[in-house]
């Protein structure tokens, strides 16, 4: 079953009537021989004309005395006939276009013309291989810097220097002071005796 189109008399002398557009072209006046008929003064003889073109409708004025109107725009032309579209005539007439959709015809025309997804060959691309995982660098060696000959020089002489400062403090400061205060004897007179008796007084 094909979609349905129809005129809704929403006002005028046949209100409530709905009138099913079942040819490619057909008339609406108020004469007995148009296909669409409104008896109505303010609706020429031969008033307008809707014609089919594929899946819609166009809606022609003929010339007419009082026009023809949408959203209160005089039509001129050949004018394209949307679902809901109030077409008014004169002062009193209002005409609704309708369109009602064969929704099962629409899901077997679907069914027909769209295919399994699974007789669709679908391209999978191949899968690109992962790069090699790289171990992390080692860490730089640091190697010191060589001394130069005058930075090594120096170094030897702190070295000497270090050295002899330890020999004067914890040699030569305390022998020269023993020496001076005759401690020998005092300190180490057993030490000393028993390497040569007699060197040190016994007390």
């Amino acid at each position: 079953m094909a979609n349905t189109y129809k005129l809704i008399m929403k006002s005028g002398p046949d209100e409530g009537t709905e009138v099913v557009l079942d040819q490619d072209e057909m008339f609406l006046g108020r004469d007995d021989n148009n296909d669409i008929v409104v008896k109505d003064p303010e609706v020429s003889r031969r008033h307008a004309r809707l014609l089919k073109q594929e899946d819609d409708y166009f809606y022609e004025d003929l010339g007419s005395t009082n026009g023809s109107f949408i959203q209160g725009l005089r039509l001129s032309t050949l004018t394209l006939l949307k679902p809901g579209t109030t077409i008014s005539i004169g002062d009193k007439i209002l005409i609704e276009y309708a369109m009602t959709v064969d929704l099962s015809a629409t899901v077997v025309s679907l069914k027909t013309q769209i295919p399994r997804m699974s007789s669709i060959p679908v391209y999978v691309p191949p899968a690109e291989p992962l790069p090699p995982v790289m171990p992390p660098p080692p860490p730089p060696v640091i190697q010191p810097e060589p001394l130069s000959p005058t930075a090594r020089k120096d170094k030897v002489k702190k070295i000497l220097i270090i050295v002899a400062a330890a020999i004067l403090v914890f040699c030569v400061i305390p022998w020269i002071i023993m020496e001076i205060s005759d401690s020998w004897c005092s300190l180490f007179g057993g030490l000393f005796n028993a390497i040569k008796a007699g060197s040190c007084p016994v007390f």
